[in-house]
């Protein structure tokens, strides 16, 4: 039996950034894209709109 994943690539939502990841849940992806927006975009909360954008970002393959 398959499992899906979860990808998102920061690329999607417009940064300059060749970061992806992914990862079985939604929850996952999520982690890690916080960590990277912290370290990598210095965005220690994410705004709401960006929030936003990286939900529909991220696609369930």
């Amino acid at each position: 039996m398959l499992m899906s994943r979860f990808y998102y690539k920061c690329r999607d939502i417009g940064f300059d950034c060749s970061w992806e990841i992914n990862a079985p849940t939604s929850k996952d992806v999520w982690a890690k894209v916080r960590i990277h927006n912290r370290y990598a975009h210095n965005e220690f909360e994410i705004p709401p709109e960006i929030e936003e954008k990286i939900t529909k970002a991220i696609q369930e393959k």
